[in-house]
């Protein structure tokens, strides 16, 4: 693909620091007599319904289409209408009960032929996709049988569902077949990209949307404390996206395809608060809403969810001025100094009667300061960002970082309050994540709260408290959430442990991979990385015969990462214990191969047991061609020194 091509001639960069962006450059422009596209948010399905038949007649147009405000760019696209109706992005939605027959008919209105799929899911894609030429229409009759979440797509003919890139990319629609019963609070997303590539100096434009705009454009999902809440989730990109959901655990219902769902046994079903969707997946997630306050459903790519996924700024043709970047979202409620972009979408969770505020009473206290170390990174050209505690009453050095951040050690069920000291020379954000705590601590500037009272970003010079109670033993990260992909790329990242008792540190190991500088070309992945903090980390020593866990966690914001515990002659065998911080119950924490892909964000435990003394490597590299990060690994006879 011409994306990962283009990612691939990165990682031929020389280690320099940031450079200015790229000029922005005029979009392409939709034909004016293009239709405009509406956006709508998969709530009423199309079609007309007689007995247990559903007829359908769809068209694909020539569009114009606004993904993000009014005062934004529009771009041109093709995109499915219901016939005689505008055009919607994306596409009309089908949703049915089970066993339903499906008689429809579908035009291609454009000049163009196409590839059509997906709109028979549960048969071969093979027999499912079909070609479509200019001005033809087509009839199918075939009946739904398989409840899950489905979608269907079209294409440049030729092309395959993977090649979509700008003008076919918004051809998506959802099908969903509901089993006896239906859903009660469901929502359905579908993720979608439009990517228009250029042969000059400047690689492309991109932007990102969860039915048909991106944030802060995104629908506003409103829940109600105490809700049982449901969300699909129709990944059309054929790209990865690690999907975290702020403040609570979902619990994983189904996993699947544009073609296939694939409903998880309940007692195999995990809960996770980030779960890595492949390209052309489909996920079914169930949660509770606990706590009231504003939290976020987003992709943990920050490549994914910032300005770099936005074509606002663009100018509109060869006769305007581009805007400065975030001009015209502040009145949507976005901080103007913190410019989430792309996959994200916002959620209100509204407090049941009675709700108190949570308090923290005797809490123990931490000062976490966020410092800069000048030369740090990228051989002494790019300045470290990172965190220190503060021990006693003498702050450390202004310069003093630690790469990854200092592992903050916490009790389940006692509170704690830290003290973010900002010695930046810019604002910044913390994000406890995973961590189920009240939302106004939770560190999205300009969102985390609960109605007026909104956390903002933290001024340099100035501090802020986070006080909570973490009522979950387990691993978890904290990082910046604000400007994330240049200060996490920067070291601001590190580990929560939340423990029952103190750690035995001889059997319990922590292996953090995150970013070992900034980004160095716009809108390119950053080809750095460390290890515990190093491009050469320091050997784990384990004892031949016992039981060590080893917690991973994968918080390099641009990476999908696998790690592979290994010798020269074999993969070794793992028991998984925990995903998340959740505890497997016995049903999944089971023995495999010890060999994991993680996205950024996600965190995993594993217990491995050496028989005999010798040398392993946990090798940990980029899925995609990248970086390669070799941690060796000890193990030693019992009772050697």
């Amino acid at each position: 693909m011409l994306l990962t091509t283009l990612l691939a001639a990165t990682l031929t960069v020389t280690q320099a620091p940031l450079v200015d962006p790229l000029p922005r450059v005029p979009l392409p422009r939709a034909a004016a007599n293009a239709a405009r596209a509406s956006v709508h948010s998969n709530h009423v399905p199309v079609g007309a319904r007689t007995g247990s038949v559903l007829t359908i007649a769809l068209d694909v147009v020539e569009s114009a289409w606004k993904p993000e405000g009014d005062d934004d760019p529009e771009v041109p696209v093709l995109a499915f209408a219901e016939r005689g109706k505008a055009p919607l992005v994306p596409g009309p939605m089908i949703r049915v009960p089970q066993g339903t027959e499906i008689r429809v008919s579908i035009r291609n209105s454009v000049d163009s032929a196409l590839v059509i799929g997906g709109l028979r899911p549960g048969v071969s894609s093979a027999t499912d996709t079909f070609t479509l030429a200019a001005g033809q229409t087509r009839e199918l009759r075939y009946r739904l049988d398989k409840p899950g979440s489905y979608f269907y797509w079209g294409a440049f003919g030729g092309t395959t569902f993977a090649d979509r890139l700008w003008k076919d990319s918004q051809l998506n629609g959802a099908i969903i077949v509901d089993p006896p019963g239906g859903s009660v609070n469901d929502h359905v997303f579908v993720l979608s990209e439009w990517f228009y590539p250029y042969d000059g100096a400047r690689p492309f434009e991109d932007q990102m949307v969860i039915n048909g705009k991106a944030f802060p454009y995104t629908e506003r999902i409103e829940l109600q404390q105490g809700d049982s809440t449901r969300f699909r989730v129709l990944n059309t990109l054929a790209l990865f996206h690690p999907m975290h959901l702020h403040g609570f655990y979902y619990r994983v219902l189904a996993r699947g395809s544009w073609e296939k769902d694939a409903p998880i046994a309940p007692a195999m079903q995990p809960l996770l608060n980030t779960d890595l969707l492949p390209p052309g997946g489909t996920l079914t997630l169930a949660f509770v809403p606990t706590t009231p306050g504003n939290w976020l459903f987003h992709c943990h790519f920050s490549f994914h969810m910032n300005d770099e996924v936005s074509l606002s700024g663009s100018p509109h043709d060869s006769g305007t001025t581009a805007p400065q970047p975030g001009a015209g979202h502040a009145a949507a409620g976005a901080s103007s100094e913190h410019h989430m972009r792309g996959l994200v979408m916002g959620i209100h969770v509204r407090p049941a009667p009675g709700y108190v505020a949570y308090d923290a009473p005797n809490a123990r206290d931490i000062k976490l300061l966020v410092q800069q170390k000048p030369g740090r990174l990228l051989n002494g050209t790019a300045a470290a960002y990172g965190f220190v505690i503060q021990k006693g009453d003498s702050a450390p050095a202004r310069d003093s970082v630690d790469l990854p951040g200092p592992v903050l050690e916490l009790e389940r069920g006692k509170p704690v309050r830290i003290t973010v000291v900002n010695n930046l020379q810019e604002p910044t954000g913390i994000h406890w994540h995973g961590l189920e705590i009240e939302s106004f601590p939770d560190g999205v500037p300009g969102w985390s709260g609960l109605g007026d009272h909104v956390f903002q970003p933290i001024p340099p010079g100035t501090s802020f408290v986070a006080a909570f109670t973490p009522p979950r033993s387990g691993t978890y990260p904290y990082h910046s959430h604000l400007n994330e992909r240049h200060q996490i790329q920067s070291g601001m990242y590190g580990a929560i442990i939340v423990s029952d008792k103190p750690r035995d540190l001889a059997h319990d190991h922590l292996v953090v991979v995150g970013g070992g500088g900034p980004p160095v070309i716009h809108k390119i992945e950053s080809p750095y990385a460390l290890v515990n903090g190093r491009r050469s980390p320091q050997a784990l020593r384990l004892t031949a015969g016992e039981v060590h866990r080893i917690r991973i966690v994968s918080i390099h914001p641009d990476w999908r990462i696998s790690f592979t515990l290994r010798n020269d002659s074999t993969v070794a065998r793992w028991r998984a214990v925990a995903k998340d911080g959740y505890d497997f119950p016995p049903a999944q924490a089971t023995m495999r191969s010890a060999n994991v892909d993680m996205g950024p964000g996600e965190t995993a435990d594993f217990e491995f047991r050496p028989t005999t003394p010798g040398e392993w490597r946990l090798e940990i590299k980029t899925a995609e061609p990248g970086w390669y990060i070799p941690l060796p690994i000890i193990v030693v006879q019992p009772g050697t020194k």
